[in-house]
């Protein structure tokens, strides 16, 4: 079986444009958030803070007229509940004050990128982001560009085999093995310590650079809050430490870039998202629950899961990403991890989890349902938050609600933003958009999602009907603009 994703096009794999969160594992810390020493190494000092440089303060609300640009209220307003639909408007932190290992006590829900929880009703599913409690040259690894091939076992000796090698060292890793995968990939992934107006949080984070750049998730480094955290720390494979500082994080793609001082880094080999496949296998790495180095395999279960993560009801901000979905296990702390295909190529930066709902002790971990965001739009905008500190989104210039017509999904352009991309394509209000290229829009989340999977200029085959009659109009998407 080949493994898409391991092929790069250009410097940061990946070439063309491009979810559930894998939220924070928070807890209470000191006011001075000092980091406790960990593995000996001494503790993260209190004093000079890493800077931050932060495109977007905040949860970088999205115009008052609806998240496409598109004047109008009433955007997104669901009729009843809906798949990952916003009935309660709020996404509590996935994971809440408390001792690290202990128990997560209730918490009330908060704004902010710490997460926002959408409820679906008694028993159903919500989404749960997953994060625990400019610097030198972009040089990111790319993929060889083979076909890859499925995660396999050798014929050969294998750890814990009687007998197998005649001494107590580990056996050499046969070929393909989810083994030798891991030990190439863990080099490059690390675990992350922030803090903030008291409070602490972790997560974990992949290595782009030999020279100190890291991705993670946005909703890490803000440590739950409205802004960047006061302290980062990034603690490392071989057991080192160094402290961080933020280049630049963007609530919308829940992408965040940090910089060490070091040069002697392992990079991850930067992969591709636009050629996966659903079922083939897959190895989530992270820092689950402050257990650094955590290697857990799956497959693809789906691919352009459209999961929305946040949304501000007063400010229209939301957060929906184009996900991976997968069943590998994913935890609190897994948020901003590598999710690589059975060659090690990073396909995906893991981000959020689905639950039960029901009450905070059965929102406590995976249950199979986990979503990565697809490398080639986090590898993007990593690149313009390295270079700039900020982010830009495609935009469309509609507003939307979802049809409302189980026989006729889609969605129901409310508003048209005048001289915006739909307006200058001829989209009217009133059109029920379908499809954008060969990707069905069965809701307003899904056609954010779409969109955002692009970047700004390019252009994008939009299916809509209007009056009953299907018609298809070429859409050169603009800039959303962020107030």
């Amino acid at each position: 079986m080949t493994t898409g994703g391991s092929q790069g096009g250009g410097p940061y794999g990946g070439g063309r444009p491009g979810q559930h969160e894998a939220g924070q594992q928070a807890h209470q810390g000191p006011a001075s958030g000092a980091f406790p020493a960990q593995g000996g190494q001494p503790g993260y000092g209190g004093n000079n803070a890493p800077t931050s440089v932060y495109g977007n303060p905040g949860t970088s609300p999205l115009p008052s007229q609806g998240p496409y640009g598109g004047p109008g209220a009433g955007a997104y307003s669901q009729p009843g509940p809906a798949a990952f639909g916003p009935q309660s408007g709020a996404l509590p932190a996935f994971g809440g004050p408390g001792g690290p290992g202990g128990e997560l006590p209730p918490q009330s829900p908060k704004k902010g990128g710490g997460g926002r929880l959408a409820a679906l009703g008694a028993g159903a599913l919500v989404v749960a982001l997953v994060a625990g409690g400019a610097g030198g040259a972009i040089g990111y690894t790319l993929a060889d560009g083979s076909d890859g091939s499925s995660i396999s076992t050798s014929s050969g000796p294998l750890g814990g085999d009687p007998n197998a090698n005649g001494n107590n060292k580990p056996v050499e890793a046969p070929a393909g093995s989810v083994q030798e995968v891991a030990s190439r990939v863990l080099p490059s992934v690390v675990s992350i310590e922030v803090a903030s107006a008291g409070a602490m949080g972790s997560g974990s984070g992949v290595v782009l650079s030999e020279d100190g750049v890291i991705m993670t998730n946005n909703h890490v480094v803000s440590a739950g809050g409205n802004g960047p955290a006061a302290k980062v720390a990034v603690n490392f494979s071989d057991g080192s430490r160094a402290s961080a500082r933020v280049l630049g994080a963007d609530p919308i793609s829940d992408i965040a870039v940090i910089k060490v001082d070091r040069n002697d880094l392992t990079p991850v080999t930067v992969g591709n998202s636009n050629n996966l496949a659903v079922g083939q296998d897959v190895i989530a790495i992270g820092s689950p629950l402050g257990l650094a180095g955590t290697v857990t395999t799956g497959i693809i279960s789906a691919l352009n899961r459209p999961v929305l993560t946040s949304r501000d009801p007063g400010t229209n901000t939301t957060s929906v990403i184009d996900a991976i979905q997968t069943d590998a296990a994913i935890n609190p702390g897994n948020s901003g991890g590598a999710l690589v295909n059975a060659r090690g190529a990073l396909i995906g930066i893991n981000t959020a989890i689905a639950t039960l709902g029901g009450g905070e002790q059965q929102a406590g971990g995976s249950i199979g349902l986990g979503f990565a965001i697809p490398i080639d739009q986090a590898i993007r905008v990593a690149k313009e938050l390295e270079s700039t500190g900020k982010a830009r989104h495609a935009n469309i210039g509609v507003s939307v609600r979802p049809s409302g017509d189980s026989d006729a999904p889609g969605a129901v352009v409310t508003d048209v933003t005048p001289g915006g991309p739909a307006a200058g394509a001829g989209i009217p209000r009133n059109a029920v958009i379908t499809k954008v290229d060969d990707r069905p829009i069965a809701s307003g989340d899904a056609l954010v999602a779409a969109i955002r999977s692009h970047a700004p200029g390019d252009t994008v085959t939009v299916t809509y009907t209007d009056g009953g009659n299907s018609k298809t109009a070429q859409v050169k998407l603009g800039t959303l603009e962020v107030k």
